[in-house]
């Protein structure tokens, strides 16, 4: 197996996790690609809807960092730089996104 044959592999196989702002909820991207939320119990009866909605976003933004930055250092490991992937800064919703009336 060639190089870029592992290497491909070794992107499908990165194993990221994400926490939530307030540590609620903990989003892990496992290594066969499958997604893991957990949720700490009492969460929903302690949040309102709002807050709720922010922890899974928080965390699922967490995981896809975590993702990006182990990408990234594949990149560095196998071709010596990380050209072509720029570290994932996520970014405040603006007013009314990711909210239905």
């Amino acid at each position: 197996m060639g190089k870029l044959e592992r290497y491909f592999e070794d992107v499908a196989r990165i194993k990221a996790e994400g926490v939530s702002a307030n540590g609620w909820v903990t989003v892990v991207r496992d290594r066969d690609g499958d997604l893991k939320v957990d949720i700490r119990p009492g969460m929903l009866r302690r949040c309102n809807p709002d807050q709720v909605a922010s922890e899974i976003r928080t965390a699922l933004l967490a995981a896809v960092a975590d993702h990006r930055r182990r990408y990234r250092q594949l990149r560095i490991d196998y071709f010596g730089s990380p050209v072509g992937v720029e570290l994932f800064t996520p970014s405040e919703p603006t007013q009314g996104e990711g909210h239905t009336a």
